[in-house]
């Protein structure tokens, strides 16, 4: 969204450098994100995160801008925390599953060992489950529903319907 921003504003100045007896006044105007308090367990303290944004990453490609997410379930380690993310089903790009990722880590005021997001409940407490242990079943909800993590505190992994993106 920042980037976006800075590209906005660089079109609007050099638009007023070409010619500037012609140039006209332009307003941009950002709103701030909301953030509403979900609860998801006795010990959690995360919340529901919503931003505003028009679902074009910069290349141009149109996605759906991941609005909200909630924590399901948070994990602790001495590595870390790894957290159990639930968003809403949509049209997704690369782009905006990479971003909630890196929103996540900034926002935290803990390490994060990983991150697991998901677009289905179900889906998400099967990807809980050792994958040995899964059945068939399971295992397909996985595959359709398993969107990004976060590995090792550092690496950005496309999964399910996003692996052709591998990794970052």
């Amino acid at each position: 969204m920042v980037r976006r921003l800075i590209s906005l504003l660089t079109v609007v100045v050099l638009i007023a450098a070409c010619s500037p007896e012609e140039a006209e006044l332009t307003t941009t105007t950002t709103t701030a994100p909301t953030e509403s308090t979900t609860t998801t367990a006795p010990q959690d303290d995360y919340s529901t995160s919503t931003t505003e944004g028009d679902g074009e990453d910069d290349d141009g490609a149109s996605g759906a801008a991941i609005t909200e997410y909630e924590v399901v379930v948070r994990s602790s380690a001495t590595a870390g925390e790894t957290l159990w993310i639930l968003i809403n089903p949509g049209e997704y790009t690369d782009v905006d599953l990479e971003n909630l990722i890196r929103e996540l880590v900034d926002e935290s005021d803990v390490t994060l060992q990983g991150i697991n997001v998901f677009d289905d409940l179900v889906a998400l407490e099967a990807g809980r489950i050792d994958a040995d242990a899964r059945t068939p079943e399971e295992q397909a909800l996985v595959d359709e529903h398993f969107l990004v993590s976060l590995v090792d505190a550092s690496t950005i992994r496309f999964e399910g319907p996003y692996a052709e993106f591998g990794e970052t």
